[in-house]
């Protein structure tokens, strides 16, 4: 190294001051570094140029031993993944608070670059499936699922309800030629709404949004869940779950004849079906029909429940149309990936979590788990 170079920063001269030594674990073993250190007097901050050419950061691990970790760290606990997987895998011999600290600081990094705009990769345009009549469709999905946390000094705390959103592209029987396999991207954490729809999408223009002929969004009803779909994907046709409007039957049901099963099953095997061939406007219309002005107050109260639930949502229970068109009437996909992107993960038994690291967690998660070249990407392009 020669006695200055260009500041990163302010782009004055930055002197030679000394060498600094320090070790770092890789995957062969402890490397040992003696690095240059170079100090800027006019904006006062320090550089060790070799530093950024490695993509070393100030964590203790190579980038290719933080992969590794955050690898299994994201798959199983920090506890298995130091005693056991870590070892077996690579033989990285690190402590478990080791592995959680990389963990959980690769996660924060992975939602520092989402909420700064970043994207992971180059822009591509799927090839989007097709309905029964020829219109190419796009997907996007939200759901939420409670995650147990824990208070300072382990005290027990309320759970937080975390935020599952999905673009994806699924198979169609409609479509013989059939698109790739795991188009799908995720997005999982304790998100404001307005935040996770703005972040959707950023990831559906990523993989081609402009090319959908027709936009589907799918929920369960849930709480502003369709107001903020609707102000991000406006063009979409907004799709409540079938199965979900169909238990609001099955309790009205149970309200209305507790006594009488032969009734109640009567009653479904009738309603059921018509809400699929005929939609939710048919079947609300038997909802208002039914007189209980004899009936007790829970009961009244029931009828009046699920009565208003069909009122709100009819207007996204137009079934027969969807299922000539083709088109999914189930939010199965984001309900599986509440389960498969922070169930498996976040909700093992007696696991407890602090917000900070159950929501970086659950970031490295959604990133893991979307399309290969998304974690491929993070990992090539920024050091860790």
């Amino acid at each position: 190294m020669g006695a200055s170079l260009v500041c990163p920063g302010c782009k004055h001269d930055a002197r030679f001051v000394e060498r600094r030594e320090r070790t770092y674990t890789s995957l062969l073993g402890s490397l040992r570094l003696n690095r240059c250190y170079y100090h800027c007097r006019a904006c006062g901050s320090g550089h060790i140029p070799w530093v950024r050419e490695l993509g070393l950061t100030d964590s203790s691990l190579t980038p290719a031993a933080a992969e590794i970790t955050c690898l299994i760290g994201v798959q199983t606990s920090f506890a298995q993944a130091s005693e056991t997987t870590l070892r077996k895998a690579s033989g990285l011999k690190l402590s478990e608070s080791t592995v959680e600290r990389t963990t959980e600081a690769t996660g924060e990094r992975v939602a520092r670059l989402r909420e700064a705009r970043v994207q992971f990769g180059e822009s591509s345009t799927w090839k989007w499936q097709r309905d029964a009549q020829g219109r190419k469709c796009g997907y996007v999905s939200l759901d939420a699922t409670g995650v147990r946390q824990q208070g300072l000094g382990g005290a027990r705390a309320e759970g937080r309800m975390a935020y599952v959103g999905m673009i994806y592209n699924p198979h169609s029987e409609h479509d013989a030629d059939r698109p790739p396999p795991h188009q799908v991207r995720y997005l999982a954490g304790f998100y404001e709404l307005d935040t996770l729809g703005a972040q959707l999408r950023r990831q559906a223009e990523h993989v081609g949004w402009h090319a959908v002929e027709q936009q589907i969004a799918l929920t369960d009803g849930g709480a502003g869940l369709e107001e903020m779909l609707q102000r991000f994907f406006p063009r979409a046709t907004c799709i409540l779950d079938f199965w979900h409007a169909k238990e609001h039957l099955v309790e009205l049901a149970d309200s209305l004849w507790p006594e009488n099963e032969s009734q109640r099953k009567a009653w479904l095997d009738e309603q059921c079906p018509r809400l699929k061939r005929e939609g939710g406007a048919a079947v609300l219309n038997v909802l208002e029909a039914i007189d209980v002005s004899s009936r007790s107050t829970a009961v009244q109260e029931a009828h009046r429940r699920h009565t208003g639930y069909f009122r709100n949502h009819v207007h996204r229970m137009d079934y027969p149309t969807y299922v000539a068109n083709g088109w999914q009437i189930g939010s199965g996909p984001v309900e599986s990936a509440c389960g498969t992107v922070v169930g498996n993960r976040l909700k093992g038994s007696g696991m407890r979590w602090s917000t900070p690291g159950s929501h970086q967690v659950a970031q490295l998660r959604s990133l893991f788990l979307s399309e290969k070249s998304q974690w491929e990407a993070f990992w090539k392009d920024y050091p860790n």
